[in-house]
């Protein structure tokens, strides 16, 4: 009986704490839909953008790695003085310079103005991305840390919902329009001033010392599945999001809005997927449940690639989603629940640093196979690294379950 009360007092006091952090959550699951709308608004915007700039179709994957570029070096600098000097001055920072270099690419006179502008907000995306996770886990207690990134995800897919067909309708009108919307993160950066608590502890340690630790917890093996699998999901993503608008526009001669409408069709996938994670989970183990999403996303960009009618191209989305769904979750689980709380800003900003590496390599290598190679080729050897995935998941799950 004293068991069962003083459960039920641990579980009253963690949801009185998560009713008094509901301004500050709300504001961190802002801040990641503003890091979400840094490519899915823009996937649909792209081919407008590159017509009406004169943009060979090779480089239309510049804008995405101008913005991703900038976290491959400074993810790690921003987690290491999140953790040692503070998350919320570098929130607002993050927020503010995000929301000025967006919505100055819609003045930019050339394709190169718009490059320099959205890598400058790839500077302000690598200040917010870390801390969208740990800021979640800071705020949260343990038991409800999980259902905290769930929401987070299906937020996210919420926002890849709406922001591709706000997108592509604003695109419809001028692509310059597509960048202006980015001003409305400036009131989300003046509330974090306002309501967002200091949530990172001092450190008494010497930056030799948080170094080290750091380091030994990167090392740490059973991060690699987590590790590996950020960097397949966001290949994937990236790969699959840029140029499929470009095949709705040459294949089926759709506008932007139906490329807007296929995006937004994957995230309901991911929606249905991710709210039904936790319970997944309780049957079936995180490797397996990774290597059945992986599978799927496979099996969508076979369908995408082959020459099927735009309704199969939906389905195949969908599919796509309902492996992205699965995988979000569990990859940032896998990586908070394995980090000690001091340590997670450093270690969250190297998994950063590693799906930035991979939405900025595959824009590039898909530009180099245009050269070469005809459209449908992006989506096969998307495939290909998909189902690589699924046979390297199926041979490393037991040795992961076994650490």
């Amino acid at each position: 009986m004293d068991q069962l009360t003083a459960r039920k007092q641990t579980v009253s006091a963690s949801s009185r704490f998560a009713d008094g952090q509901r301004g500050p959550l709300a504001i961190a699951f802002g801040a990641s839909v503003a890091v979400v709308s840094g490519a899915t608004m823009l996937y649909p915007v792209l081919p407008v953008l590159a017509a009406d700039l004169a943009v060979d179709e090779s480089r239309i994957g510049l804008a995405m790695v101008a913005f991703t570029a900038p976290a491959i070096v400074l993810a790690p600098l921003f987690g290491i003085l999140a953790d040692r000097r503070g998350r919320k001055w570098m929130l607002i920072f993050g927020l503010a310079l995000f929301a000025i270099a967006g919505a100055g690419a819609a003045l930019a006179p050339s394709c190169d103005w718009v490059l320099v502008c959205r890598a400058v907000q790839g500077v302000g995306m690598s200040a917010i991305t870390p801390l969208t996770i740990v800021l979640i886990s800071d705020l949260l207690p343990e038991e409800q840390e999980i259902h905290g990134q769930g929401m987070k995800v299906a937020i996210d897919r919420v926002a890849m919902i709406v922001l591709p067909l706000a997108g592509g309708l604003l695109a419809a009108l001028s692509w310059r329009a597509a960048f202006v919307p980015y001003l409305l993160i400036l009131p989300l950066a003046l509330a974090a001033y306002f309501w967002m608590p200091e949530t990172s502890n001092p450190h008494v340690e010497t930056l030799r010392e948080y170094l080290a630790r750091t380091m030994r917890a990167v090392r740490e093996p059973r991060l690699t599945l987590a590790f590996a699998t950020g960097f397949m999901r966001f290949f994937l993503d990236y790969g699959l999001f840029t140029y499929l608008p470009l095949l709705v526009v040459l294949r089926y001669g759709a506008s932007a809005a139906t490329s807007g409408w296929l995006i937004a069709i994957s995230a309901v996938g991911s929606i249905v997927t991710a709210m039904t994670v936790g319970h997944i989970h309780q049957r079936q183990p995180a490797e397996g449940l990774l290597a059945i999403a992986f599978g799927a996303s496979a099996l969508a960009l076979a369908i995408i690639a082959l020459e099927q009618p735009l309704w199969m191209v939906a389905s195949a989305s969908f599919i796509f989603g309902l492996g992205n769904g699965l995988i979000s979750p569990l990859q940032k689980s896998l990586l908070t629940r394995r980090t000690h709380v001091s340590l997670r800003g450093g270690v969250v900003s190297v998994d950063r640093v590693i799906q930035q590496v991979a939405k900025s390599l595959v824009p590039t290598l898909m530009g180099l196979l245009l050269l070469v190679a005809p459209l449908e080729a992006v989506f096969w050897s998307l495939c290909a690294v998909s189902a690589i995935g699924t046979l390297a998941l199926i041979w490393a799950a037991p040795a992961s379950r076994e650490l």
